[in-house]
């Protein structure tokens, strides 16, 4: 990762979604335009820059996504969850949220907690 600080240039992270229960159980469709849940021990600042490289289980290559942070979970938080970052989608060139709704469009119901909000 690059050790700049976070206001001159934004971090990179690879999302690895590898099957329909973790699409479900990291993408944040409360959020306008798109999110998704990136578990990282990294701190971020809300509002930061990150370029995410996503993979979908839907057999095409991974893509990249400009978003920000609009949600952080410490390490040290009250609920055990891992620790991440809310991403909110801000160029998604790549189509990245409509495939993310076209793998959820005849999806069953979550199995297990989702873990944002």
């Amino acid at each position: 990762m690059d050790d700049r600080p976070e206001s001159m240039a934004a971090r990179a992270l690879s999302v690895v979604l590898r099957d329909l229960d973790a699409v479900q159980r990291y993408f944040m469709p409360r959020i306008k335009g798109g999110a998704v849940l990136v578990e990282t021990p990294h701190h971020f600042k809300i509002g930061a820059d990150v370029l995410l490289m996503i993979t979908l289980p839907d057999g095409q290559p991974r893509a990249p996504v400009m978003g920000k942070v609009v949600w952080v979970t410490p390490p040290d938080n009250r609920e055990g969850r891992p620790p991440g970052i809310g991403v909110q989608f801000t160029n998604d060139r790549s189509g990245v949220l409509i495939r993310i709704q076209n793998l959820l469009l005849n999806a069953p119901a979550a199995p297990r907690e989702v873990l944002t909000f």
